[in-house]
Parts: structure tokens; C-alpha cells; sequence
């Protein structure tokens, strides 16, 4: 009796150190699960920001092909404020059925966006500007570009993974200096600040997402399009 004791005492004990470490395997792949989906969503996330922005780079070079000069362009639209002008009828809106054709699609505040910046000027939209330059694209002159400000940093990340843009330190690339996240565009053209200046990973990128230093300031992500180099 007593050694039938002893051995049933020892298989419980064999079985309860089995189902320990069974239950840590489980719970050590549940984590790297949730850690790859986490990834391959952010990784989803970039490129449906990406696909949007070559998008509206297509329907830009559209316009230009059909006449419509860099001054003409126009992202007036019902869902922003501050890009109306009159020197633009609707053949020139990129917004305009029967003109640019395109769709403005509101950027998803819930997973793209840095909620601990939702006070940031042009919190949650599109920004169309032509008040930046990006360091070797074109000539000094500013572009026409499309930034999507106040992202969250992994995601930023993500989308330069994608674009083959090295993040170094584990952090987005930092501009050094300031970028216009405001003045938006109504047809004029001001060279009031420069993207990638003494940082090699956004110099003559065309597309890309960097971090900010002062204005913006450092720890927030910004991403950006190149619609019209110049």
C-alpha cells in the first residue's frame, strides 16, 4: 500500500510540472502571437496610407496632364476648411467628380493617430502643403505635398519599413529643424521650411515618415507624400 501510495504521489507531481510547463508554452505562444498580429496589422495600416497616397499622386499628374497648372490644383472639399481660392474652378478640384475624381478619405483617428497630440495643429486630416522642401528632391523650391501629421510611432515605423527607409535606433529618422504642419495649400508656393535637412534617411525620399525636432517637436511622427517635386 504504501509504495502504491508513493507512486501515485509521484504521478501527480510528474503531472503537475507537466501541466505547468504546458501551460507556460501556451502562454509564451498566445504573447508571440498577439505580437506578430500586432505587427502585420500596423504593417496593414501603412500600406492602406501608402496606397492612398500614391493614389492621390496619380490623380495630381492626371490634372497636370489634362492642363492644370502647380498654382491651379485645388483640395477643396467639404470635410476640410482652409483650401478655398478663387483662382480655381472645378476643373481643377482634385475633390470634383468630373475632375480630379478622388475621394477623401478621412484618416482613422482610432488606430493611426497619437491621441496624446489630438491638440496638434491639423490633428486628424490630410495636409495638403507648398510651403516645405525635401533636401534633394527637385530644386529648393517647396513641394506640393500630402502629410498625414500626428501619427502613432510604430506605424510610422512600419511605413518606412515598407518604403525601404532605415529607422535608426529603433526610432522613426529625426529632421533636424522645423516643417510646416499648418499653412495649407491655396496656390501659392513659400519656401518657409525644409524636410531632411542633415538626415540621410528622408534626404530625397519622395514619400516618408520622420520624426519631429522642435517644430514639430521631438517624440511626435509625421508622415509625408511628394505629390509635385519642383
Amino acid at each position: 500500500m504504501k509504495n502504491e501510495s508513493g507512486s501515485a504521489l509521484f504521478y501527480i507531481l510528474i503531472a503537475v510540472v507537466l501541466f505547468a510547463g504546458l501551460n507556460f508554452a501556451v502562454s509564451q505562444m498566445n504573447r508571440n502571437s498577439a505580437g506578430d498580429m500586432s505587427h502585420e496589422l500596423r504593417q496593414l495600416q501603412a500600406s492602406e496610407i501608402l496606397q492612398y497616397a500614391r493614389a492621390m499622386k496619380t490623380t495630381v499628374h492626371g490634372l497636370k496632364i489634362d492642363g492644370i497648372t502647380n498654382t491651379q490644383m485645388s483640395f477643396e472639399t467639404s470635410f476640410l476648411t482652409g483650401y478655398t481660392y478663387a483662382s480655381c474652378g472645378n476643373d481643377c478640384k482634385i475633390f470634383t467628380p468630373g475632375a480630379g475624381n478622388m475621394g477623401y478619405a478621412t484618416p482613422n483617428v482610432d488606430a493611426w493617430m497619437d491621441t496624446g497630440q489630438n491638440g496638434g495643429t491639423n490633428y486628424g486630416e490630410w495636409v495638403f502643403s507648398g510651403d516645405n522642401s525635401i533636401t534633394d528632391i527637385g530644386t529648393a523650391a517647396p513641394e506640393l505635398l500630402m502629410i498625414l501629421p500626428w501619427i502613432k510611432k510604430d506605424l510610422c515605423m512600419a511605413i518606412n519599413d515598407l518604403l525601404g527607409i532605415t529607422n535608426p535606433g529603433d526610432d522613426a529618422p529625426q529632421d533636424t529643424g522645423s516643417a510646416d504642419l499648418a499653412t495649407k495649400f491655396t496656390g501659392t508656393f513659400t519656401a518657409s521650411e525644409t524636410i531632411g535637412g542633415g538626415d540621410p534617411e528622408i534626404e530625397g525620399q519622395r514619400a516618408g515618415c520622420f520624426q519631429g525636432d522642435t517644430a514639430p517637436a521631438t517624440g511626435t511622427y509625421h508622415f509625408f507624400q511628394v505629390l509635385i517635386a519642383r
